[in-house]
């Protein structure tokens, strides 16, 4: 279990450090996108995040 203080570092330290990125697609679409994602033993955030790396150049880069 995460301590109190733990989550508010965590928080503190996205709030410095991360941004949320997001784009509206059909829901039709964006429900068989997740399913694809829990199919594959993976996360929308995490194939969004490794296709926007991709885009730039970046690769794979490594978490915070």
């Amino acid at each position: 279990m995460v301590r109190e203080s733990q989550k508010q570092a965590r928080n503190k330290w996205d709030a410095e450090n991360m941004k949320v990125v997001g784009c509206k697609i059909r829901k039709d679409q964006a429900e068989a996108f997740r399913a694809r994602c829990i199919a594959r033993n993976t996360t929308p955030n995490e194939v969004l995040r490794k296709a926007i790396l991709s885009f730039m150049g970046e690769g794979e880069a490594e978490n915070p």
